[in-house]
């Protein structure tokens, strides 16, 4: 099992559009960067590492995927059109889109399970690692900080709304191959170590775990559907959005975040 095998039949779900012809044509193009992720994600599950390795991997891999506000922020943006009076061709297109999206983030926002996602990862990581010396910013690399900005500016400054929205779906489908990849790794490797206790390793995988089936699944159509809500209240034509380079450049980035850590795993860090 790699990502793309995890991806893609996601991916064959959708019904034919432009958007699925995108994805299908330039996500299996990846694979060199999907390799570098897996095989860090691999080495980072491989064997009992020391501190700074896992503080240096859980604060810089929090950058690229805990991005809840970075959605309720795109959402504020699409809200704000009509706080501004600014012409929408389908004010209740509008609304539908904005629904979808807030729809990718009740868990993430403890509206629906009732626990901060947020939160979850903070035991996850602060579990494996010991103590919660991982969240500060010392252990953040610049590949994290690169990854993060685009995002956010993807996002949050784009003066195109409708990028924020396709940048939103290109990382929903890529998460949820993520966190269905390294369960088992996860799962295995806690296990072997023999340092935690199952019930603590069932509270530390809550995060990976909560998202792993339908979660990352629907979030993912949800996105699909924010998009194409958002191009009818607007009269966009979607098909004049070509995915290709926001999927590379996403992938680019993800890839050089792990692919750091992983350099940094192949050094004199692990026992």
């Amino acid at each position: 099992m790699n990502l793309i095998s995890i991806i893609s039949p996601v991916i064959d779900q959708m019904e034919s559009s432009h958007l699925k012809t995108q994805l299908s044509t330039y996500f299996p193009l990846q694979e060199e960067k999907f390799s570098v992720i897996e095989e860090s994600f691999k080495e980072f599950t491989s064997q009992k590492q020391n501190k700074e390795v896992l503080n240096t991997f859980f604060k810089s891999w929090s950058q690229t995927n805990n991005s809840a506000m970075t959605v309720a922020g795109l959402s504020n943006r699409m809200t704000m059109i009509i706080h501004k009076n600014q012409e929408v061709k389908s004010e209740h297109d509008l609304f539908k889109s904005v629904s979808s999206l807030n729809r990718i983030v009740d868990e993430d926002l403890a509206v629906v399970g009732r626990i901060l996602h947020s939160k979850l990862f903070y035991n996850m990581a602060t579990s494996i690692a010991g103590d919660d010396s991982w969240l500060s910013n010392t252990f953040l690399n610049k590949e994290a900080i690169a990854f993060k900005a685009w995002k956010d500016k993807n996002s949050l400054r784009n003066k195109d709304i409708m990028v924020g929205l396709l940048t939103t779906l290109v990382h929903e489908i890529y998460t949820h191959g993520e966190v269905e990849f390294i369960i088992p790794l996860f799962e295995n490797w806690l296990q072997d170590e023999g340092r935690l206790t199952e019930s603590e390793i069932d509270s530390a995988l809550a995060w990976i775990r909560v998202h792993c089936g339908p979660t990352e699944k629907n979030h993912f159509f949800h996105a699909v559907d924010a998009v194409n809500s958002y191009a009818k209240a607007f009269e966009i034509d979607v098909n004049n959005y070509d995915l290709k380079q926001i999927i590379e450049d996403y992938l680019h980035l993800k890839s050089e975040v792990m692919g750091v850590l992983n350099k940094e795993l192949s050094q004199e860090y692990t026992f």
